[in-house]
């Protein structure tokens, strides 16, 4: 396919604003982004090296320990903050964790993995447009949240060899919003007479490219088909056959909008009438005890 190109002063079209109403003739907001991912002039958020190299160890049938511990402790900011997170109330320790040699061994690898996701995957959710740092923001709440919850259902359900798969699917599931919204970030420079931006217009090119241009990026961060299929597929209506892991995420998402993590609004079916709970025999009494511990999960504490 020839790269897409777009006109110098390229308008999109606006909506109401501060200002009153902005129409433009042109592509839309939508247009724009998907024609500059699609030409490859789009930056693309880095996947972690380190969290990589972890991520590549985990996936081993027997991860080595001291490799992990290695690779943590090359870094010293990362091993802080595993550390901080290590000493977490989330994960009820009795003992304060004080090396990372510790943490693995109190925590396994898996966790530690998980953690290290954690640290580095939040630091993409920044940004100096405060309209844009304000949605990241709160896309790193519902992410967190979506992991936690992930998590939390997974080892519910006694599916426990999917408990770290749950996690690490939660906190990608949206990742095609982030990358929407660094697109987005790089669109004034490209078209300088675009009308000005919402939060309603940002989340709309979110809602309608993030699980396609989601999927593109987990294939150009080479992560395995099992996660970037829960990102392409977590809006699609549930059928036979579904994976365990995509109904845990599924599930998870629609409890953290309905508890207000994130940008969507609660979904007008309650989460414990869905096919997904259905399928993993979850309850309304437990989907009302995972509610409360994500209201009281001090990872979710607000963190500028």
């Amino acid at each position: 396919m020839p790269a897409a190109t777009l006109p110098p002063a390229a308008a999109f079209r606006g909506e109401p604003s501060a200002g009153g109403l902005t129409m433009r003739t042109g592509p839309s907001l939508v247009d724009l982004v998907a024609q500059r991912i699609v030409s490859g002039e789009a930056r693309l958020p880095v996947f972690h090296a380190t969290a990589a190299r972890i991520q590549q160890e985990i996936s081993k049938e027997d991860p080595d320990p001291r490799r992990i511990e290695q690779l943590v402790g090359s870094d010293q900011a990362l091993t802080a903050e595993v550390l901080r997170f290590s000493n977490s109330a989330f994960y009820k320790g009795l003992n304060q964790v004080t090396t990372v040699r510790n943490a693995i061994v109190r925590l396994g690898v898996n966790e530690v993995a998980n953690i290290v996701m954690t640290v580095t995957h939040e630091n993409q959710f920044r940004s100096a447009n405060p309209l844009v740092h304000g949605l990241m923001r709160k896309l790193w709440r519902h992410a967190l949240g979506a992991a936690i919850a992930a998590h939390w259902l997974a080892r519910t359900c006694g599916l426990h060899a999917l408990v770290h798969e749950a996690f690490f699917a939660g906190l990608l599931h949206d990742v095609g919003k982030l990358f929407v919204l660094t697109v987005i970030e790089e669109l004034p420079r490209t078209a300088p007479q675009a009308a000005p931006l919402s939060a309603a217009l940002l989340e709309e090119a979110m809602d309608r490219l993030h699980a396609a241009e989601g999927y593109r990026l987990m294939q150009h961060w080479d992560l395995p088909e099992v996660y970037a299929g829960v990102v392409r597929d977590h809006h699609r209506p549930a059928g036979e056959g579904d994976p365990a892991l995509l109904q845990l995420v599924r599930l998870a998402d629609r409890v953290c909008n309905k508890a207000g993590l994130g940008l969507a609004p609660p979904p007008p079916e309650a989460p414990a009438s869905t096919p997904e709970a259905r399928a993993l025999r979850v309850s309304e009494i437990d989907l009302a005890r995972l509610e409360i511990e994500l209201e009281d999960s001090p990872l979710l504490g607000s963190r500028s």
